[in-house]
């Protein structure tokens, strides 16, 4: 590996992180499958085929979607201990053998372990590897990265619902999730396996593509002339990059902050969404409002998570963090009282766009603020809230609508829980740089 890393950066021209920018989009593409996007393009080929009812259906998505997220939690240590290349490739292969089991289920049961391992695997894992496969290589460009990030990610939201439709249409949803199956493992399998590096320093080269500085480097280091192995470059990285364990990470009120704030608007946003269609329904609109909001969430969150990336660079991220919470409690607020069509567009501005923006701030804030060695466990542990909480929204919608024949008491919940997470968010703060007392002390 080694002797392969050094020919290479020997060879390449320009930074490898611009290798491996189209990489991790390509992998965050690759994610639609698990997506809620992707699935409900599935939906009433689904409810046909396999002779379920929709509260059925609903119910197999939302124990899978609960369920993926504790095997979530092993995901990020075993990228830190075995690489972030070799989990990557294992969850795609994963994941394309998921989605040919996906085209032969026959009932509930069936269903609701496809469902399990789709979420699992690509809204958790697949999603969490390639955000923290950018954070390996970009440290101050990574806001503008993770911009460039948002439009693989919108094209996917744009193109892959329509295309998966069409083909169901035309030669059924087994047929579809079997073709799905190959173009993930053809599309990913042989990128990952030929071109993808853990960290900059495997192949000799610094974060950001950063020159080596001379002044930084030891008496040891200044003796040697042949600064070629990713232990070397490691060591030269971390004269500037203090990284946290979870231990240290989870000392931090920010921790707790960040993840809470991001496990709550996954559970609101998913459950908002996923009842859209029959809030507006029950409240008089036209047929097709929802689907010009979900036009009107989609662009404006797209604006704001590339706006975000790129402020993210430039502005305190507890600045941005507090705008984006704001955003949605007020889309909230809006939802909670709208009567006209106008409002239910704000509530679509404001939502989506503070969506938009905390995916794009809490993508550079991790990284920022608790470093790259432990990336994947410290992510890996808020992940797995992240995917619990979008489980959790819709069940919290349906049971009300249930008991009070509406949705409201459902937002006035959502709108208390998000009001003091945004206000909370304008305070968090990079954490304190652990002491050597403190690192002996957690191990």
């Amino acid at each position: 590996m080694n002797l392969a890393s050094n020919f290479l950066a020997k060879r390449l021209p320009v930074f490898y992180g611009y290798v491996m920018l189209p990489l991790a989009m390509l992998m965050q593409i690759g994610t639609s499958p698990g997506q809620t996007f992707a699935v409900s393009a599935f939906t009433p080929a689904l409810l046909e085929s396999l002779q379920l009812s929709e509260s059925r259906l609903a119910l197999a998505y939302m124990l899978g979607t609960l369920l993926a997220a504790v095997p979530l939690l092993v995901v990020g240590p075993v990228s830190d201990r075995f690489g972030l290349r070799w989990t990557s490739l294992a969850i795609v292969v994963a994941l394309s053998a998921t989605c040919y089991f996906a085209s032969t289920v026959q009932g509930f049961a069936g269903l609701f372990v496809a469902f399990f391992l789709l979420r699992f695997l690509g809204q958790g894992s697949l999603t969490l590897l390639s955000s923290n496969t950018t954070a390996m290589w970009f440290r101050n460009r990574i806001g503008r990265v993770s911009a460039i990030i948002s439009i693989g990610t919108a094209a996917a939201f744009a193109w892959v619902p329509q295309w998966l439709s069409e083909s169901i249409d035309a030669y059924g949803w087994r047929w579809t999730y079997q073709v799905v199956a190959a173009i993930v493992l053809v599309g990913l399998a042989p990128a990952i396996l030929l071109l993808y590096r853990d960290r900059p320093e495997d192949v000799g080269q610094l974060v950001d593509g950063d020159k080596l500085d001379a002044s930084k480097l030891n008496e040891d280091q200044r003796s040697d002339s042949q600064l070629d192995t990713s232990d070397q470059w490691r060591e030269i990285n971390s004269v500037e990059e203090v990284s946290l364990t979870l231990g240290q990470a989870s000392r931090s009120v920010t921790f707790y902050i960040v993840g809470v704030t991001s496990a709550a608007w996954a559970m609101i946003g998913t459950g908002v969404v996923f009842y859209l269609f029959t809030l507006c329904q029950d409240r008089g609109f036209p047929t097709g409002t929802p689907a010009s909001l979900f036009k009107t969430f989609g662009l404006c969150m797209l604006v704001m998570q590339f706006t975000g990336s790129i402020a993210a660079d430039y502005v305190r991220l507890n600045r941005l963090l507090g705008s984006g919470a704001m955003m949605m409690a007020g889309g909230l607020i809006a939802l909670a009282f709208a009567e006209q069509i106008e409002m239910m567009h704000l509530f679509a501005v404001l939502f989506g766009g503070g969506q938009g923006l905390l995916i794009a701030v809490s993508g550079v804030l991790w990284v920022r603020y608790y470093g790259r060695e432990h990336l994947g466990s410290i992510r890996g542990a808020v992940w797995c809230a992240t995917v619990a909480g979008s489980g959790c929204g819709p069940l919290i919608m349906g049971q009300v609508k249930d008991h009070y024949q509406t949705y409201d008491p459902a937002i006035y919940l959502f709108i208390g829980l998000m009001l003091p997470l945004a206000i909370a968010s304008w305070f968090v703060h990079p954490p304190a740089v652990p002491t050597h007392d403190d690192a002996t002390e957690l191990g």
